[in-house]
């Protein structure tokens, strides 16, 4: 994506989802006669979904959470195949729960912008998987998400887990069998560490839905009763 259309869609991404389509198309229109390449991406750009446009405008107004959840993910992404690999680096749990803690936090300022419950769900989800996915991570970074986006497996790079030798390679080639114990060992033990932890960032995230509702009836009680004063 060439820098001018990075630019152009941060604006857009930006604004509110109600104006998004008239101000892409009279943008598009602008840029017509002086750029006809640049007007046609950017009447070509797809309107976001309610969650990838609260996640923009989360992005607009306050960046330095989403920043923080990316660079989170960045070090769950080195430690995940530090483990598949067998190679020394940043421990593994401390990485999930570096990256569970950035999460809530931003799940925290999405609360606050009081979305509905299933919009706020797909919004989490698209966090999750855009902070663990390289590809994602300017996306997500720039507020420039268009789509909900749905987790395969439990945040597990799956290029990070080597391929299984072909059936027709020779033994030479093969690696030998308690070599392939060994890493077979240390997927599954990341496998089942990321599935904990997805539990666990589940529950959690139900617990705060409910505390969430149960917020939102004592402030209903409370105005009732600050009415029925008034009233009196």
């Amino acid at each position: 994506m060439a820098d001018p259309l990075v630019r152009e869609t941060q604006k857009l991404y930006g604004l509110p989802l109600a104006e998004f389509t008239a101000a892409r198309n009279s943008r598009a229109k602008a840029l017509k006669k002086d750029d006809p390449e640049l007007a046609a991406a950017v009447g070509a750009l797809p309107k976001p979904s309610v969650s990838a446009g609260a996640l923009n405008a989360l992005v607009n107004e306050d960046p330095s959470e989403v920043r923080a959840l990316v660079q989170s993910g960045k070090r769950l992404h080195a430690a995940q195949e530090a483990a598949v690999t067998g190679k020394k680096g940043a421990d593994l749990n401390e990485a999930i729960a570096e990256h569970r803690t950035a999460l809530d936090r931003v799940q925290r300022d999405l609360r606050r912008r009081k979305l509905s419950g299933p919009t706020l769900d797909k919004a989490t989800q698209t966090l999750r998987v855009a902070s663990l996915d390289p590809e994602l991570w300017p996306l997500l970074e720039r507020g420039l998400l268009h789509e909900d986006l749905a987790a395969s497996g439990f945040g597990l790079d799956p290029s990070l887990v080597p391929n299984r030798p072909a059936a027709k390679q020779s033994k030479q080639k093969q690696a030998a069998p308690k070599v392939d114990r060994k890493a077979e060992e240390r997927r599954r033990q990341v496998r089942e560490a990321l599935r904990e932890a997805e539990a666990a960032l589940k529950e959690a995230e139900q617990r705060a839905r409910a505390a969430h509702r149960e917020l939102e009836r004592a402030q209903a009680a409370v105005e009732r009763a600050r009415k029925r004063a008034e009233d009196a």
